[in-house]
């Protein structure tokens, strides 16, 4: 028993936080506003380092791009008020020498009035006029000609659009549309011309391979010919129609919350009709780590513009079109997200805590000192 007290007493003696008798204790007016102004100010701070710790912060590193033949992703929504849908190709052209023409497979052309409502989704397909013979001269089952262009699988061009396929498939120029059995059939040409003064909305994604090339939006259609890539705007098609535009929506890859795509919302107006728009662009490879540990593969770029084409244009035979350049930097950025530990969050807890009840009673005894001293001062002027 006698052990057991001594060490009690020998514990109490470490207290370092002696306490004082209730008898001996003075409360203050002064002491209750601080104690109060004390509290709130502990809880707003606690509360803003509690936000700091929820926060989700990311860090920056540049590192060389060694994934040089991961295909990227183009995502576009773009209007062009002036041109009419059936005007316009999307080409791709890289480096490497790959050439993609007509990358409509995921890309969805929306008709405008000439005030910018939508009319629908464009179609090559139409409905025929006069509907085609169920059987031919001889009898068998109706099988359109392709008239020298590349059959389809089935052998038989049956519409206008599969013949017109057939003869991009060959190579050939589709000049002619009235003196082919099916586009006569189906009015094409007359189609095509009552577009005149209609606009395109285009949205969508285009997958090219990771290399420096060249995305355009040009008037006429895309062939390749003679081991060209060539544009042509037929006498059929429409005539009246320029390459304002406004790109909504342009980015290389999967969006994320870092990522800067300057040519969001950049709006060009067409001076002439054969005005041609350059974009250049620099593409950095960029990465996101997230905390749950999925792992974000995108891009991001920087931008600069260059407009050609006046009257002289003409002359110079410059297809009037959209052009976007685009480069690819040897870099990538990798952004990884990283959140506070909770130890780091209670250690700024109690420094607070700890460090504002210090401050406030110190603050508490030199006010409390000099209110006893003037009323000591008070007190002997009045036995003066």
């Amino acid at each position: 028993m006698g052990r057991a007290h001594t060490l009690r007493q020998r514990f109490q003696s470490l207290d370092a936080y002696a306490k004082t008798l209730d008898d001996f204790s003075i409360k203050t007016l002064t002491g209750g506003v601080l104690t109060v102004a004390t509290a709130l100010l502990i809880a707003v701070l606690v509360g803003l380092e509690f936000a700091a710790y929820r926060r989700v912060e990311q860090s920056a590193e540049l590192v060389v791009d060694r994934s040089r033949s991961e295909k990227m992703l183009i995502n576009l929504d773009i209007t062009l008020p002036h041109a009419p849908c059936v005007l316009l190709g999307l080409d791709v052209l890289d480096s490497s020498g790959d050439t993609q023409i007509n990358l409509f497979q995921h890309v969805t052309k929306m008709r405008l009035t000439s005030n910018g409502t939508e009319i629908g989704a464009y179609s090559t397909e139409a409905k025929a006029a006069v509907p085609p013979p169920a059987t031919n001269a001889d009898g068998a089952a109706y099988c359109g000609s392709c008239y020298g262009g590349i059959e389809p699988e089935g052998g038989c061009c049956n519409t206008c659009d599969a013949v017109h396929q057939a003869y991009v498939r060959r190579g050939w120029a589709f000049t002619d549309p009235d003196a082919i059995e099916q586009c006569v059939r189906e009015g094409y040409t007359a189609r095509m011309r009552s577009m005149d003064g209609e606009g395109c909305h285009m949205h969508g994604f285009v997958e090219v391979g990771k290399a420096a090339g060249n995305l355009h939006i040009l008037a006429g259609e895309s062939i390749k010919l003679g081991g060209e890539h060539t544009h042509t705007v037929y006498d059929y098609m429409p005539r009246n129609y320029d390459m304002t535009h406004t790109i909504h929506r342009l980015a290389f890859g999967s969006e994320f919350s870092a990522q800067s795509s300057p040519l969001d919302g950049v709006g060009k107006t067409a001076q002439s009709k054969h005005a041609q728009f350059q974009y250049f662009t620099k593409i950095v490879g960029s990465e996101v780590r997230f905390l749950n540990g999925t792992v974000l593969r995108s891009n991001q770029y920087s931008a600069t513009e260059f407009v050609r084409g006046d009257a002289r244009a003409a002359v110079s035979r410059r297809t009037p079109g959209l052009f976007v350049m685009f480069d690819i930097s040897p870099m990538r950025v990798i952004y990884t997200e990283h959140q506070r530990s909770l130890g780091s969050f209670l250690t700024s807890v109690c420094a607070i805590v700890g460090g504002i009840f210090t401050v406030a009673r110190l603050v508490d005894g030199v006010v409390f000192r000099a209110e006893r001293v003037l009323k000591e001062k008070r007190q002997l002027g009045k036995q003066i």
